[in-house]
């Protein structure tokens, strides 16, 4: 059976001692802070890996805008979908020499945008999975100590539980992390450019 958002949370209703839930939107004070916190937490824990199950890539739209004179290049549109901006890779799909990038509102500050020196960019971002079907393991035991760090205080009126559960994240964090890593190949680093240089 696929995971649920449901069943995240009860894992960490759970993880705090409290009642589990049927539902999200289900009248209970378990399920309407786990759902007033969901979200943000999922956004958090994205925020703080390169996870590949939520990695995408998007060739960049120019923005109307023109891109500060001094500054910058070119002003591109982010991806709707856009949790965190990774690096720039070139249109062949190979990531370049590291590009400088900025991440700042339009001129009307209607809509975040990005500003680099590349042209024709291409992103590598995080981008916001709202299936947990995709998440890993790993990752959903960090999710759910974070969501119960959130909970904690509000729930049970217990910081040191709080401040727990947030430890018991960070702890985690790094495992899932590693796990990511593991799988995947990532290409050989290019030589620097002394390097390439020689003939």
């Amino acid at each position: 059976m696929p995971l649920s958002r449901v069943q995240i949370a009860n894992m960490a209703l759970l993880h705090i001692g409290d009642s589990t839930i049927e539902s999200l939107s289900e009248q209970s004070n378990e399920a309407l802070r786990a759902n007033i916190w969901f979200d943000n937490c999922v956004k958090e824990a994205f925020e703080a890996y390169d996870w590949s199950f939520a990695r995408r890539r998007a060739t960049l739209a120019l923005h109307g805008d023109d891109a500060p004179e001094t500054d910058w290049a070119y002003r591109y549109v982010l991806p709707s979908d856009c949790v965190m901006p990774l690096r720039l890779v070139n249109p062949s799909g190979k990531t370049a020499d590291k590009t400088a990038f900025t991440v700042e509102l339009d001129d009307d500050a209607a809509e975040r945008t990005l500003l680099t020196d590349l042209e024709d960019a291409v992103l590598v971002y995080t981008r916001e999975v709202t299936d947990p079907a995709f998440y890993s393991a790993t990752f959903v035991a960090a999710l759910s100590h974070l969501l119960a760090a959130r909970l904690a205080y509000a729930n049970t009126a217990k910081r040191t539980l709080a401040s727990d559960q947030y430890g018991l994240y960070m702890s985690f964090l790094p495992l899932a992390a590693a796990n990511n890593f593991n799988g995947e190949t990532p290409d050989k680093p290019r030589e620097a450019e002394w390097i390439r240089g020689r003939t």
